[in-house]
């Protein structure tokens, strides 16, 4: 598995000169450029995911349900990709770019929440409701117990949400993303 970490710009530090629009094109030719590498790194195009936490999820539904075609004619080769993230992986995703409604062919989607996170557990609900409608993949984990920002489990006390890296692991085997 190859990993790579973008660092967004955040339109809601106090004082960002960025609105929405911003990070959204940081993740929008992030995909483009892990698309447009893919062969020279031995990547498969069709097991191309996006992993977030947090506003990081909002991000990724302004993304994630938009195939954010290549630009055919574009004179950067990058531009020519199609940005839209095969699988995405949401941990406690904020509010904000909650789908309503999702097309049936949505990128199969993992989400995970905290009930007691009276910011995003709503999210994932609405998310997997949507995802139901549409008759999409979706897998969702709502624990419990614990708040926001457990992270991938290290930072809870709960045995359950410790095992969150599992169900992860679990989920990604059940969907062919590990095999050659």
């Amino acid at each position: 598995m190859t990993v790579g970490v973008l660092k967004y710009r955040l339109f809601r530090e106090e004082g960002s000169p960025y609105t929405e629009v911003h990070p959204t094109q940081d993740v929008i030719r992030a995909m483009r450029l892990v698309r447009s590498n893919a062969e020279n790194c031995g990547i498969d195009l069709d097991r191309i995911g996006i992993m977030d936490f947090s506003a990081g999820g909002e991000v990724v539904n302004w993304v994630a349900y938009d195939a954010n075609p290549g630009v055919a004619n574009s004179s950067d080769p990058i531009e020519r990709y199609a940005a839209q993230p095969n699988f995405q992986i949401q941990v406690y995703p904020g509010p904000l770019g909650t789908p309503k409604t999702v097309p049936k062919n949505a990128p199969p989607a993992f989400l995970v929440a905290a009930n007691k996170d009276e910011c995003c557990s709503s999210t994932i609900v609405d998310t997997m409701i949507a995802y139901r409608a549409a008759g999409a993949d979706v897998e969702m984990h709502l624990y419990s117990k614990d708040e926001h920002a457990f992270n991938m489990g290290i930072r809870s006390e709960f045995v359950s949400i410790n095992h969150l890296p599992d169900r992860l692991k679990d989920w990604l085997e059940d969907n062919s993303y590990f095999k050659k």
